[in-house]
């Protein structure tokens, strides 16, 4: 496993093609550019003239005697750079080019988001997809407006980049999603529903209701939730996904199967055990997830059959037996006959996994290279590529081809070539697996070159003769430019992926658990910015308590249960603390010290007390600390205040800025703990390249550990949306290291945290040999308090 920092870099350093030269392939981009008719009127990220520099950093290179197959996989990637769009939230991937009506948040829409993932995980640099996966689980993504695959998607990205950190930290809101989806959409008979449009098949001749669909798309998330949650350790997730994918798979089998046509039907709303009658391409849905017994294979037979599904410009999307085949309706999108290359996509995923997991016994190579060959001569329009919604599946004549739907991404290609043509089969271990769907009679040669896999460069190469390319006879395979495997034909091979050094040490995910909901909150209301401190085996909280506009604590043997809170400072009428909040509390020389924040008529300052015993203190009258530099403006606020032993004073990082939500993280020194000595400037800023962080970081905690002092820290991506993140620095001033997995905490999918998550407080508890962080989170505007924890010292640092 390689971390995603290090992939990036792998990315631009190591993906050297082994045999072919990429500028080779420049004039299909130079081409497709000089043929945009729509460049000047769009909005893109990557414009066309810098799209090929683009693809040639990012691409894997395919050559190969069906030059159209060729011309379209280049074409599909050159379409599809112009969908990636940086966005406040960072890189995502939209459907349409112009804006349309039913997207949601910069024009995303998750119906075709599955086939995004699929595609842009052999992008070399990770970031795109990580990001994007990343955005979905944003509670103002909707991931659920319409059905898709997500969970399964993003383990279908870690299994390509070998980098399982990601799948990691999502696993919490991959849980919550399938959860989100339990709620919404499942019947009392155990199965999915979905209307048909709501599940990007409109005006379906089976309709809505129980639909193979929806439950296959559950199945696979249930199955990749499992896997993601035992590499990770969680042994009782683990089981519960893989018992429930257990049961979906029983339920879609015994339910969904109708003996009449031999095929995966729609089942109605409702306790009716009458099927629709009607065979759809839907119906092979199962298999993309590895569903099906092989008792069910029989309905394949469909796929190949003039009457059922095959067609010239197909598959057709309903069997042409069916009753209302390609009936005319007032509606741009129908699914009751046309082609839909969504559709193609899927069945043609379905058809790879089915060779590879049982051989030619229903369908052939031959059958995947002659539908993978239609596939692209449909993705033609006037003599060149094109792309739009649906068409004809007879003449290949577009149906729906309107000004929204040029470069419409709605599909997948490039996946199909490489994990089904070219047959790189990703898998968990450290083994690159090559099973080509190309039959020994077809191609003499073909090359598929420069492909990013477990931060490696692979290559796969056909060459009968051996005349070619000359690289020897037969299949290879190439990792970083060395043969590693070869045979005479074209069968399976595989080899172990080599692990360099950037590998040995791999950088695991956060890797922290969150308790199952808030640990304070409430009947209390708002509760929020925490101080912990911890002394002969309990914790003692300081807290923000909203209702009462006070400083309260509260204490706690397990960091979970806490005492009844005590008011410990109240506001005053003195000008500058009418409301006071976000302490920091030190033990020190037999007193305890708490700096907090005192709020008045938009402004907010510093304040100090002292207790001897934690529960009557004493203030200081005036700030101790207020905004006097620029980048100050109206607010300091959010003290993290630590003793120096070595130095005899105390230091403090604080926030400063607006008020609302502070811009940065200041940082000053104090012998007395009344008397600062600020820095000029801040020691810790935005990072606009981390999009989770871009707008603001603010509010940290800091801790010293072996050597380094740690920050935890808030990163705002906008004013609404916040993160918890942690860097290191050797003196705690400068050279601030970002933990390459950041964030560490993030929102929960219709969790009680799910727009924000806050303020974090963190404590090695020397007896559990694990880290307790507690946190504010935020729905709606509603603030609790949470703990998430983490076992072991190690936070993840690169040694």
């Amino acid at each position: 496993m390689i971390g995603l920092a290090a992939l990036a870099i792998l990315a631009a350093t190591s993906m050297k093609p082994a045999v072919l030269q990429p500028d080779s392939f420049k004039h299909y981009i130079d081409r497709f550019n000089s043929e945009d008719r729509n460049a000047t009127d769009e909005k893109l990220s990557i414009l066309n003239d810098r799209a090929w520099p683009f693809l040639r950093e990012n691409i894997p290179l395919f050559e190969c005697p069906d030059k159209q197959i060729e011309e379209t996989y280049y074409y599909r990637w050159w379409t599809y750079r112009k969908h990636l769009t940086e966005t406040p939230a960072g890189w995502i991937v939209t459907e349409f080019l112009p804006k349309v009506g039913w997207s949601g948040i910069y024009n995303s829409i998750s119906c075709a988001a599955g086939h995004h993932l699929y595609e842009g995980r052999w992008l070399h640099d990770p970031k795109y997809m990580e990001q994007y996966a990343r955005f979905w689980t944003l509670p103002e993504a909707e991931p659920r407006r319409y059905s898709f695959w997500f969970a399964d998607s993003v383990r279908a990205l870690s299994l390509v980049t070998g980098d399982k950190s990601l799948a990691w930290r999502l696993l919490p809101n991959l849980v919550a999603n399938y959860m989100a989806w339990e709620r919404s959409n499942r019947d009392s008979n155990g199965l999915f529903q979905q209307v048909d449009g709501v599940d990007g098949m409109e005006f379906s001749l089976g309709g809505s209701g129980h639909r193979p669909s929806i439950s296959s798309y559950l199945y696979g998330d249930a199955k990749a939730i499992a896997a993601i949650a035992e590499e990770e350790g969680d042994i009782d997730i683990a089981a519960k996904f893989r018992d429930e994918a257990k049961r979906l798979k029983r339920l879609v089998e015994e339910k969904l199967w109708n003996p009449a046509d031999s095929f995966f039907e729609t089942l109605p709303y409702g306790p009716s055990t009458t099927f629709t009658g009607v065979r759809e391409q839907v119906g092979f849905t199962p298999w993309y997830f590895g569903l099906p017994d092989a008792r069910f294979e029989i309905a394949w037979r469909q796929l190949l059959d003039p009457q059922g599904f095959a067609a010239p410009f197909g598959p057709t999307t309903v069997e042409r037996r069916a009753r209302g085949f390609m009936h005319p309706e007032d509606h741009d999108c129908l699914w009751n006959g046309p082609s839909w290359p969504y559709a193609t996509t899927q069945t043609l995923v379905a058809v790879a996994n089915l060779l590879n997991e049982r051989g030619e016994k229903v369908v052939s190579k031959l059958d995947y290279l002659n539908l993978l060959t239609g596939y692209s001569r449909s993705q033609q329009k006037g003599g060149r590529p094109w792309i739009a919604e649906d068409l004809d599946a007879d003449s290949g004549k577009w149906i729906v081809d309107l000004p929204r739907s040029t470069c419409y991404n709605h599909s997948g290609f490039a996946d199909l070539i490489i994990t089904g043509l070219a047959g790189i089969r990703p898998s968990p271990d450290e083994w690159v697996k090559v099973n080509p769907l190309l039959p020994n009679h077809s191609w003499k040669w073909f090359c598929l070159d420069s492909v990013s896999y477990h931060g490696h460069s692979v290559c796969v190469l056909w060459d009968l003769d051996g005349s070619h390319y000359g690289k020897g006879k037969g299949l290879s395979l190439f990792v970083d430019g060395r043969q590693v495997a070869n045979r005479s034909d074209l069968g399976e091979l595989r080899a172990p992926v080599p692990k360099s050094e950037s590998l040995k040490q791999p950088i695991k995910a956060s890797g922290w658990t969150k308790h199952p909901g808030p640990v304070l909150g409430g009947a209390l209301g708002t509760c929020f910015d925490i101080s912990v401190l911890q002394h002969d085996g309990e914790f003692n909280m300081a807290f923000s308590w909203r209702p009462k506009a006070s400083i309260a604590s509260v204490t706690s043997k397990d960091g979970v249960h806490w005492s009844e809170p005590r008011i410990l400072i109240k506001p005053t009428k003195n000008g500058w603390e009418d409301d006071v909040n976000r302490p920091s509390v030190v033990f020190q020389n037999g007193a305890y010290h708490m700096w907090y924040t005192g709020q008045f008529n938009g402004h907010s300052a510093i304040g100090y007390a002292t207790s001897p015993d934690g529960i009557d203190w004493k203030r200081i009258k005036k700030p101790v600390l207020e905004a006097d530099r620029p980048w100050e403006k109206v607010a300091v606020m959010c003290p993290s205040v630590l003793w120096d032993e070595a130095d005899h004073e105390f230091r403090m990082w604080y926030s400063g800025g607006e008020q609302y939500e502070p811009d940065a993280i200041g940082y000053a020194v104090s012998r007395d703990g009344h008397h600062w000595q600020k820095r000029d400037v801040p020691v810790f800023e935005a990072d606009p390249k981390n999009w989770w962080e871009s707008y603001k970081v603010t509010a940290c905690q800091v801790t010293h550990r072996n050597g380094w002092y740690l920050m935890f820290y808030i990163g705002f991506r906008d004013i609404d949306h916040a993160q918890i993140g942690v860097a290191r620095s050797r003196d705690g001033v400068t050279g601030w290291e970002r933990l390459p997995s950041n964030p560490i905490i993030s929102p929960t999918v219709d969790g009680w945290d799910a727009d924000a998550c806050y303020k974090p407080f963190a404590i090695f508890d020397e007896s559990t040999k694990k880290w307790m962080l507690w946190y504010n989170g935020r729905h709606g505007g509603l603030e609790q308090i949470g703990l998430a924890t983490k076992s072991g010292l190690d936070l993840g640092f690169p040694r």
